[in-house]
Order: C-alpha cells, then sequence, then structure tokens
C-alpha cells in the first residue's frame, strides 16, 4: 500500500476529494443517479482493463458477467429470501466460474476469434436469461427485488456504497498493477512469446486476469440488481459491452485510471444524448450506439493510446523540456560567472 501512496498519492487524493464532493455539488437526485450508474460502470471497466490492457486479451462479453451477477443476487434475494449481503457475495462466485469456465475453454483464441468467442457467449447469456423464464422472468424481467439498506437505503448513502466499491476495486487492481503479477501482465501485453521464454505461465495469468474481471463485473451487477430494484435482459446485451469497451479505449487501455476517466466521460456524454433527445426531435432510438461507435473509431485511429497516457506523455515531456530548459539556463549562468571571473 506503501508503493501505491507513494507511486499514486496526488490521484487517489484528486479522486477521493472530487468522489465525495460530486453528490453535494450535484445535490439533486438525478444527478446522484447518474453517479450511481456511472460507479457501477468503473467497476466493470477497471476489470475490463486488467484483460485488455494488462492481459492483451479482447472481451465482447463482459456485460453477459454483468447480467449474470445481476440475476444471481436478484435470484437468490427475492426467491429463497436470502440477504443482499449473501446475494452479492453469490454475484462475484458465480460470474467467476462462469468466466473461469470460458477462459479455459478459448484459453488457445488470440485477436478476433477470442473476441467472436466472447462475443457469442454473450448471446448465449442474454437469451438463456430470456428464455429461463421461471427463474428469470424471461423478457418480463423480475420486480421487487429487495434494495440494500446501507445506512437507510437512500440516493446518498447508495452513491457513496458503490463508490466505496469503487475505491476498493481500483485500489485493488493499483496494487495488482504494481506487484510481480502486474509486470507479468504487462510482459504477456507485450509479448507472449517474450514472456513464456521469461518462465511466465501465460495461460494461466490470462486465465486469473479474466476470472478477476467476470468478478468485478458480477459484483456491479449484484449492486445494479438491488439498486434499480427491476431487472431485464436488455442491458445485458453486446450494446451495453461496446460501450464498456469504448470506455477503456477513450481512457486508455493500459491505464487503471484510464478506465476510470473513460467511463466518467461516457457516461455524461451518454446522459446528455438522453437529454438532448427529449429537445430535439429524431434522435430516438440508438443514435448513442452511432456516436460511440464514431468515438471509438476517432480514437483508435487518432489517439490509440488512450486519454489518460496521451496526457500523462504530454505532460512527462513538458516535465523534461522545463528541466532541460532549467539546465541549460543553469549552465550559461555558470559560463557568464566564469567570465565575469577571469
Amino acid at each position: 500500500m506503501k508503493q501505491i501512496i507513494d507511486k499514486w498519492g496526488k490521484s487517489i487524493g484528486i479522486y477521493l476529494f472530487l468522489m465525495v464532493l460530486f453528490p453535494f455539488v450535484m445535490p439533486d437526485e438525478y444527478y446522484r443517479s447518474v453517479g450511481i450508474i456511472i460507479g457501477l460502470q468503473a467497476i466493470v471497466t477497471i476489470g475490463l482493463c486488467l484483460v485488455m490492457g494488462l492481459a492483451g486479451q479482447i472481451s465482447l462479453g463482459q456485460a453477459a458477467f454483468w447480467g449474470i451477477g445481476a440475476y444471481t443476487s436478484a435470484v437468490l434475494t427475492t426467491k429463497y429470501g436470502l440477504p443482499p449481503f449473501i446475494g452479492l457475495i453469490a454475484a462475484a462466485i458465480v460470474p467467476g466460474l462462469f468466466a473461469f469456465i470460458l477462459g479455459r475453454a478459448i484459453a488457445g483464441l488470440q485477436g478476433y476469434y477470442l473476441a467472436m468467442a466472447t462475443l457469442a457467449f454473450g448471446y448465449i447469456v442474454q437469451i438463456g436469461i430470456t428464455e429461463w423464464e421461471p427463474v428469470t422472468g424471461g423478457a418480463n424481467g423480475m420486480i421487487s427485488i429487495p434494495q440494500m439498506t446501507f445506512f437507510g437505503g437512500s440516493e446518498l448513502s447508495m452513491y457513496f456504497l458503490i463508490w466505496g466499491v469503487v475505491t476498493c476495486v481500483l485500489l485493488f487492481s493499483l496494487n495488482l498493477l504494481n506487484s510481480r503479477v502486474g509486470r507479468a501482465f504487462r510482459a504477456i501485453h507485450k509479448s507472449e512469446i517474450a514472456a513464456t521464454s521469461m518462465g511466465i505461465d501465460v495461460r494461466k495469468f490470462k486465465l486469473n486476469a479474466f476470472v478477476v474481471s467476470g468478478m468485478f463485473a458480477g459484483i456491479s451487477g449484484g449492486l445494479y440488481a438491488h439498486y434499480m430494484g427491476i431487472l431485464d435482459p436488455q442491458p445485458f446485451g453486446l450494446h451495453e459491452s461496446i460501450k464498456f469497451l469504448t470506455m477503456v479505449v477513450i481512457g486508455g487501455m493500459t491505464s487503471i485510471w484510464g478506465a476510470l476517466v473513460g467511463t466518467i466521460l461516457i457516461g455524461f456524454i451518454s446522459e446528455g444524448l438522453v437529454l438532448l433527445s427529449e429537445v430535439v426531435p429524431g434522435l430516438q432510438g440508438d443514435v448513442d450506439t452511432i456516436v460511440f461507435g464514431a468515438i471509438l473509431v476517432l480514437f483508435i485511429m487518432f489517439m490509440p493510446e488512450g486519454l489518460v497516457p496521451r496526457i500523462r506523455t504530454a505532460f512527462e515531456k513538458g516535465q523534461a523540456k522545463k528541466a532541460k530548459g532549467m539546465a541549460e539556463e543553469a549552465q550559461r549562468k555558470q559560463q557568464v560567472e566564469r567570465k565575469a571571473a577571469t
């Protein structure tokens, strides 16, 4: 933890300050709900960043793990009367098991083949949720899902609960990134052949990243179910997976902070499009899909490394230029002093 504070202390401080400040600056219930949804999405995208940015895998089925977690917790609490806390634990374990099974099955796939396999898994899960009507309620969904009673269950308390989970996931991921496991992930991302030659078990580490990512998505799904109180299969399809992918790519696939920043940006753009559609006729429908697709293409073309890594690189170049200028200025002063002395 000390290494994390030393390396990212300022960033963590700014993040905590803004996170605590937001619900008081935006006291309206609508904006608090927007903040809650963005927090839920951030949990998923940080996990997806581990898979894509560190382990070098492409996943188009992240929304499926999100849905599995949501329905797992919803079914256990509504049909079996278990407390939401137990439902959330199951919401982490069950998607983790699915991720383990899927990860073992597709361990030998790479690139587009891996993307297609996860895409197919996402379709299977969404169809399964829709057709398993006795358990999931089918296309009609589920209602009367118990709310979380964290400090009374108010909108503000739910905001801090969910962003508390985001903070735990963020710190865990930063610690993982700074550990021996994180260094192994980065080696795999750069070159699997080179990583294998160094004795790294590539399949094992990729599977671990996939499982952790699935568990993060499941926890988010469970929280989503208990926050919304109702569920239907629609939010857990390809559209949402593409949205998660866009968030990670925009922020920066190799940056945990990038995943968080990308989620916040896309979250507010999404809400802006919703508000705009109410004012401008003809913007209803899947306009957000077109906008997100265009943003994704533009970033891949012109800023493939993502927003946060680009800003970090520009800042480091600026610091290096400033240091070089100061060194040159000091050298000129020394030369002037020598000439004056002679």
